[in-house]
């Protein structure tokens, strides 16, 4: 029996925009205009134990009205044991995008469903208000991003840790951290933003995304990053706060998760 089970998407994509969501929350969203290959891990995305959704969307590059001849995307899922070391069991959902070729397509979709059995259930956006039943959720969502940059702006961080406990608990659990890995995250984050990155300011331009079955909000820019970043002008370097945020039930502003 394992004791630890970690989930892994392994996959291999070439020249376009493609997303992979478990259980409708996006794992992977990435424009490749070449080729990338490698693996994530999911397990954060499996709430509990049973049957999981997974889905992916393959659409043409930034800037492209249809998908490229060589326009692919490939994956599968491998389950490792890791209670000692990085031990594979199985690999399984396996999938290959239809060619191309010729083909004049805009989009491509994919969905089906795996089994997972995970020693652990997350308390995440399950319990979150429908926001297609908030009013002016843009806003308040606008207003959730506003109040975490200000956190950083003013080095806020024992405020800003509150905010995303939640989402560290959840963190924590799912990838079987102790509770000094947990706060060594935390550490080396804040290391990285009082190592000369300052937070920028959130486009108004960015997009509104909704997710995990219209429970879960974020906002991204046009070339599909994080709308919540920093930048180091020294360097030039940015760091991406890829961050979720939901209404619970019971309440009306929204809150990382």
């Amino acid at each position: 029996m394992i004791k630890q089970p970690y989930y892994m998407i392994d996959f291999s994509a070439s020249a376009c925009l493609f997303e992979i969501r478990i259980n409708d929350y996006p794992v992977i969203h990435m424009n490749v205009e070449g080729q990338v290959a490698t693996n994530i891990p999911i397990n954060f995305a499996i709430l509990k134990s049973g049957t999981q959704s997974i889905s992916a969307t393959i659409l043409p590059n930034i800037g492209d009205w249809q998908l490229h001849r060589k326009s692919e995307l490939k994956f599968n899922i491998k389950l490792f044991d890791v209670a000692d070391d990085f031990v594979f069991d199985k690999q399984f959902g396996d999938y290959h995008s239809e060619a191309i070729e010729d083909k004049k397509k805009e989009v491509i979709k994919h969905i089906s469903s795996f089994e997972a059995e995970v020693p652990y259930q997350l308390s995440a956006w399950q319990d979150g208000r429908n926001l297609e039943d908030i009013k002016d959720s843009r806003k308040k969502l606008e207003k959730a991003y506003d109040d975490i940059s200000r956190l950083i702006r003013d080095n806020r961080f024992d405020d800003y840790k509150k905010l995303i406990s939640r989402r560290e608990e959840n963190m924590a659990a799912s990838m079987y951290l102790s509770k000094a890995e947990s706060e060594e995250r935390f550490t080396d984050l804040i290391k990285d933003f009082k190592s000369g990155f300052k937070i920028q300011p959130v486009s108004k331009d960015a997009a509104m995304f909704i997710c995990g079955n219209n429970k879960v909000a974020f906002l991204k820019k046009v070339n599909g990053e994080s709308a919540l970043y920093l930048e180091n002008r020294d360097t030039e370097e940015e760091l991406m706060l890829d961050i979720s945020f939901y209404i619970p039930e019971g309440k009306d502003e929204f809150e990382i998760i």
